[in-house]
């Protein structure tokens, strides 16, 4: 059984959440061949100030 998590900077929709997890699936299912049943998907919104690329915070 997949786990995915998903970890990114900043907030997401809820629309935007279902469309990752819709497409990521079916990722697996085409790629994996594991049936969407057995795709768990977890989403981590961190703030900007909270990550950082090249020794920055993001949200400088």
């Amino acid at each position: 059984m997949p786990y995915i998590n998903i970890k990114h900077a900043g907030p997401l929709s809820r629309e935007q959440k279902a469309q990752i997890a819709e497409e990521v699936t079916k990722t697996m299912e085409r790629v994996a061949n594991k049936p969407a049943s057995y795709t768990y998907i977890t989403f981590d919104e961190v703030q900007y100030e909270d990550w950082a690329i090249a020794g920055k915070l993001l949200d400088e």
